[in-house]
């Protein structure tokens, strides 16, 4: 499996099969992929308790949080319910939170023969209700990082090697069948394995969610579409306001004057009558 140091790797469900007799080429390339976080999204890179109980199992490995983990995490806890033990393939997923004292325990494995397992197992993620009830704290990840790989194999160990791997193996402290004098090529073919990990490419591929609409094109796009469609733009609006003040102070003057001059024509009048 190619995977990236932060990264626990989940050979299970990621590993790849190799055969013996064949030397393996394997070429990668990596890509990686970044989502914006809140309000854009819900994707959250909070490593959740029993997450964290199970990477501190690694000593010395700085695991980042995985969704699949996680949902691996919470599928074990609805098993351990259901049958008091856990799926053994997953052995190192042996923490389990207990929904209702929120305690961390450590579960104990099932027998590989019993089948309650696989059919909780199967119950649970095929019923929707389930996951939301059981595993609501599986956020999505923030950052994604996966490799694209590309394999090819030929038929191995060539016949100039053959005596190098048998000299090998007889001074080396591998238990040897009882067979080996006899069937040491046979031995050889069935158990050798060449694999050849090749970088194709420097390049990464990256993809990145990035804000269609910052505050910026907000006020930009509300002044753009107010100005496009009636005419109003924030001069418009200063001119708008400049109008109505002289409108008012040229009412208000007027009004004024004609007062002023009411009060001086009965002046006037009382003048003349006195």
């Amino acid at each position: 499996m190619v995977h990236n140091n932060v990264q626990l790797p989940l050979i299970d469900s990621a590993g790849i099969a190799l055969a013996t007799g064949f030397k393996h080429r394997i070429t990668y390339t990596k890509k990686t992929i970044s989502y914006l976080r809140a309000p854009y999204s819900t994707c959250d890179d909070k490593i959740p308790s029993m997450m964290q109980a199970m990477f501190d199992n690694y000593h010395g490995a700085e695991y980042e949080y995985s969704e699949d983990i996680c949902y691996e995490l919470c599928t074990q806890v609805y098993v351990y319910q259901q049958c008091g033990c856990i799926n053994p393939k997953q052995w190192n997923a042996r923490s389990v939170l207990l929904p209702d004292t929120k305690e961390v325990i450590i579960a104990p494995l099932c027998n590989i023969s019993d089948k309650c397992y696989s059919q909780a197992g199967y119950t649970f993620l095929t019923s929707t209700s389930l996951l939301d009830q059981y595993c609501s704290y599986c956020s999505q990840q923030c950052s994604i990082t996966s490799f694209n790989l590309k394999t090819s194999m030929w038929k191995t160990p060539p016949t100039w090697l053959l005596d190098d791997i048998k000299k090998f193996a007889e001074t080396s402290q591998i238990p040897l069948p009882i067979d080996w004098l006899t069937n040491w090529r046979s031995h050889i073919d069935s158990s050798y394995l060449s694999i050849e990990l090749i970088h194709e490419s420097n390049l990464v591929e990256n993809y990145t969610q990035t804000e269609t609409m910052t505050a910026v094109d907000v006020l930009s796009n509300v002044g753009g579409q107010t100005g496009l469609w009636i005419g109003v733009s924030f001069l418009s609006l200063m001119e708008l306001a400049e109008m109505l003040y002289r409108l008012i102070r040229h009412q208000y003057y007027a009004i004024r004057r004609s007062r002023n001059n009411i009060e001086d024509d009965n002046k006037i009048y009382y003048s003349f009558y006195s």
